[in-house]
């Protein structure tokens, strides 16, 4: 669904894949992302880490969170994919939703029970009905349903002791060792090589076990992070972008406009202009 300009962002669909499939889009934007898997299996890159999803596990992804879906098996898989922005849920924040574990910042992986999975499929294909049919005052009772959503998530994620536990082998191991690296060094002028060097691997054995691992290449992560910060950057302070693009670590103004834009579908300075109207 897609409202009319500064009016809320609030989508809902549903979508079965009969194949393998790896995501390839839309890694990271501005709205929140809930991801709901109805049947079959995924793997999920989230927060740096990789979990291994099953029927009826949700996941929620905060504003600006790399993360990626890539397939286990053959398997088919069936999702349903929310995606919102501040605007849809502003009404409910200012009553107290704001205090949720859901807008702390943090992305996680939620496992709900039995009885937990029929409440949310409910939610979920109630707010599929009613995109559909389009009825009076579709938006609003979207966006009633989406707060039920939320509150809901927010009871189970806080009744929750223990936390769904990333995947863990020693491939994976040293992926996440490598994934921190770069977390930490994204500023510097970082080659493939060196990279490879630094954790005494090969080049063409270090790009594709943080492909498999991730479902991005090196480069392809490293230019997200840059992008990352660079989005912090000209939303909290007022450098000029020529600043902005090295301290992200991009070589040149040019590449840094051009990247931004393909990722954000903004330019930097257009970016920083919403940001702050």
């Amino acid at each position: 669904m897609t409202y009319m300009a500064h009016a809320p962002i609030l989508s809902v669909e549903k979508m079965k894949r009969t194949g393998p499939f790896n995501m390839d889009s839309n890694h990271m934007h501005d709205t929140y992302e809930i991801y709901y898997l109805l049947a079959g299996e995924r793997f999920y890159y989230i927060h740096d880490r990789v979990y291994a999803l099953q029927a009826g596990d949700i996941v929620f992804i905060h504003k600006n969170q790399l993360h990626r879906t890539t397939g286990k098996g053959e398997n088919p898989h069936e999702r349903i994919l929310v995606n919102f922005d501040d605007a849809s849920v502003r009404p409910f924040l200012e009553m107290g939703l704001g205090s949720l574990p859901l807008f702390r910042g943090e992305s996680y992986l939620l496992r709900p029970s039995v009885q937990e999975q029929g409440r949310i499929a409910d939610l979920l294909f109630l707010m599929l009905r009613e995109e559909k049919e389009g009825r009076l005052w579709q938006g609003p009772y979207l966006q009633t349903l989406l707060a039920q959503l939320l509150i809901l998530l927010g009871r189970i994620r806080e009744t929750r002791t223990e936390p769904v536990k990333p995947e863990n082998t020693e491939r994976q191991q040293r992926v996440y060792r490598i994934v921190e690296y770069l977390n930490g060094h994204y500023a510097e002028p970082l080659k493939l090589e060196d990279i490879a060097e630094r954790f005494f691997i090969g080049t063409t054995y270090l790009c594709r076990i943080f492909k498999q691992v991730t479902g991005f290449t090196v480069v392809e992560y490293l230019t997200y992070i840059r992008v990352r910060e660079a989005q912090t950057l000209l939303a909290r302070t007022d450098w000029k972008i020529t600043r902005i693009a090295e301290e992200a670590g991009f070589d040149s103004i040019a590449h840094f406009g051009r990247v931004f834009k393909k990722i954000t579908g903004r330019s930097p300075l257009q970016y920083r202009k919403q940001k702050r109207d």
